[in-house]
């Protein structure tokens, strides 16, 4: 078994707004080994890119603040470090490809300019060894003519290019650990199947950890090793990728799964999950998908459920966990018969 590389323990990300404390984040924690991708699901609002930019310490204060907690990486704990030591890190040992590579790229700067400045800051490079660096690493991702692309600007390039770019300025200086943010959002099914191999390659290629962030189910079953299932701001499932898609063991992760479409079954309508995200600044009592829950009991609505081990490596924060992972309960609709 490879070594954790990266490890968030009970991380707790708040803002604080003119509606009350909004707890984003609210005791996170799951592992990263090196050399594997770990998925981190959910809806939008779950708090997925708030833990991932919390990794980084770029949540913008104010509002925000990492509240509590701790995130390891290589044992070192980078709450405690100083802003110019997580300077060095960031981008070097563990770098990030933000969701709109349009918003994301700079403009006014060419694209190779801005590869070469990473490596120029975090490497010391010259300039022309840092301009050399940026067409090795477009030519690395894929990018036709990496010369001329270097010279080229954002807008002259198409969607499927920026964020090539964008992967090429997170991957100049070797990082052990790459976050990607929804990385295949806004590009077409094409283009996204080439940018997951890509980073599937690299992956092989380099050795590094991938910690994925996406709401497409069929992007995990493609990519993770493991899985952690976020809803209202905390894990909710966490499992090898295999074993969350064979045995579901929260009724919100069941619900994701029966949602999606299937050769072959008819349906006059797509299953969904009833209801919407609670308000992280209003959280219900107790299990915080009860209202949503179609198995929930009366213990749901008023005790929040602790982590359970369903076995080695999967945990479910669940009250029926055991029930789920017996078969004895579906999670997406009642009992079995």
């Amino acid at each position: 078994m490879s070594e954790t590389i990266l490890e968030v323990r009970g991380l707790h990300t708040h803002f604080f707004t003119e509606e009350g404390v909004v707890r984003a984040v609210d005791g996170v924690s799951y592992a990263l080994r090196a050399g594997e991708t770990l998925a981190v699901v959910g809806e939008s609002g779950s708090g997925k890119s708030v833990t991932a930019l919390s990794i980084l310490r770029l949540v913008a204060s104010p509002p925000g603040r990492i509240v509590s907690g701790e995130i390891l990486f290589r044992g070192a704990d980078l709450l405690k470090l100083a802003e110019g030591d997580m300077r060095k890190i960031r981008g070097r040992r563990i770098s990030m490809i933000f969701q709109e590579p349009m918003t994301s790229l700079n403009p006014v700067h060419t694209c190779g300019a801005q590869i070469a400045e990473v490596v120029e800051l975090h490497e010391g490079l010259s300039r022309d060894a840092a301009h050399a660096r940026a067409i090795e690493m477009l030519k690395l991702v894929g990018i036709p003519s990496p010369e001329q692309r270097a010279n080229e600007y954002p807008h002259q390039l198409s969607g499927g290019m920026r964020q090539r770019v964008m992967i090429a300025m997170a991957l100049a200086c070797r990082p052990d650990v790459l976050i990607a943010d929804e990385p295949t959002t806004a590009l077409d099914v094409t283009i996204q199947a080439q940018i997951l191999e890509l980073l599937a390659r690299l992956r092989r290629e380099l050795g590094m950890a991938v910690l994925l962030v996406t709401h497409d189910l069929g992007v995990v079953a493609e990519t993770a090793d493991h899985v952690a299932v976020m809803y209202a701001g905390q894990v909710v499932e966490h499992a090898g990728v295999r074993e969350v898609f064979a045995r579901p063991c929260h009724p919100y992760t069941a619900g994701l799964l029966a949602s999606l479409p299937r050769m072959g079954e008819r349906r006059e309508r797509l299953r969904v999950i009833p209801g919407n995200v609670p308000n992280p600044a209003r959280f219900p009592s107790g299990c915080r998908f009860h209202p949503r829950c179609p198995v929930a009991i009366d213990r749901c609505r008023t005790e929040a459920p602790e982590v359970v081990t369903i076995a080695e490596g999967h945990d479910s924060r669940c009250w029926r966990a055991a029930e789920l992972a017996a078969g004895t309960l579906d999670g997406a609709g009642g009992t079995r018969a």
